[in-house]
């Protein structure tokens, strides 16, 4: 599996003295966005030494998205990754699927309780 991401911004926040989280949102070719985090191993001076992804089966991309900057495309195949570790291709946006309309629970639920007719107005 192929995708295309362009690399939007990223953030930094520093949690313990040798610890931090990384953040990076990227846009997919469908223009979708999507946020990564990461755990960020710091040197004495502060500085980013490794970085470690919080979610194992996006370790690929959090690997290549530690060598782009803000505002840079790239390109990743995932085909080797989820072949190596038993992952079944996925799209990474799924389509979304249409929602039913909300109704009142509370009226529906009395209705049914009661047995009382829907009648539209």
């Amino acid at each position: 599996m192929v995708k295309n991401f362009t690399l939007q911004a990223i953030t930094h926040q520093q949690k313990e003295n040798n610890t931090g989280i990384i953040c990076w949102n990227i846009l997919d070719e469908r223009n979708r966005r999507r946020k990564v985090e990461a755990v960020t191993e710091l040197s004495s001076q502060g500085f980013i030494k490794a970085v470690k992804s919080s979610n194992k089966r996006e370790m690929p991309l959090v690997e290549i998205l530690s060598q782009y900057g803000e505002g840079d495309s790239f390109r990743i195949d995932f085909a080797l990754f989820n072949q190596t570790f038993g992952y079944q291709p996925r799209e990474v946006y799924p389509e979304s699927q249409a929602t039913p309309p909300t109704g009142n629970k509370l009226r529906d639920s009395l209705r049914a309780l009661f047995q009382i007719p829907f009648r539209p107005r």
